[in-house]
């Protein structure tokens, strides 16, 4: 069904005609960069934006509070500065917190690109290249060994206690076994899917798919 779908050959992978056309609409195999958004803002927007809006608008209303109360009173209550002076802090230490979030989770994901493998080996037209990662494509056949890391999202159809390393996406500690037969329908759980940048425990070998989650 893969095959037929990808029209490709489980023994031979794509022609290479057919490798040209489908590199030329899909592009290259890459991890798609997010839009990058200057530091500045998003500082402002942990520190001004959601809540903390809400928190800058009480502070506020406290100092100006205050500052009625200096006009009509010789010696007024500082309950109002106390108060906002504590919902400032407030709010400016939970925006760095947040901000610093944030980062950590930019540079989780910006790890990602670093992990990609720079060539891997494909069949094309029945001949074994090496090529780099972002070559390859929908319907290209690879083949893995054991220490590698999946240079693509691949649907396998040929292995023997298979193994990957998925830790850094879902977080369980051990290699999880991978088989040739779908027991999921999410591609993350399902034994015949391997997504880029997992470690390969075992040697096999796979039809893969970029740019999707091999979703059926």
């Amino acid at each position: 069904e893969v095959c037929s779908r990808l029209e490709t050959d489980i023994k031979t992978g794509l022609t290479l005609e057919k490798y040209e056309e489908v590199f030329a609409r899909e592009g290259p195999n890459r991890l798609t960069p997010a839009k990058t958004t200057p530091e500045w803002i998003k500082f402002c927007k942990q520190l001004f934006g959601g809540f903390a809006t809400l928190l800058w608008i009480g502070a506020i209303l406290c100092f100006i509070a205050y500052a009625i109360q200096v006009s009509k009173y010789v010696d007024p209550p500082e309950d109002n500065v106390y108060l906002g002076a504590v919902l400032t802090f407030v709010v400016v230490v939970t925006g760095i917190f947040a901000y610093y979030q944030e980062a950590k989770s930019a540079a989780i994901m910006e790890s990602f690109k670093k992990m990609v493998p720079q060539t891997a080996s494909v069949i094309r037209g029945g001949k074994m290249t090496a090529v780099d990662a972002e070559m390859l494509t929908i319907g290209d056949l690879i083949e893995v060994n054991g220490g590698d890391k999946l240079p693509a999202d691949i649907r396998i159809i040929s292995c023997s206690s298979f193994k990957v390393d998925n830790s850094s996406l879902t977080g369980e500690s051990e290699p999880q076994s991978r088989n040739k037969e779908c027991t999921d329908d999410n591609p993350i759980e399902t034994k015949n899917v391997g997504i880029i940048t997992e470690d390969v425990a075992m040697k096999m070998q796979s039809g893969e798919e970029t740019k999707t989650a091999v979703v059926n």
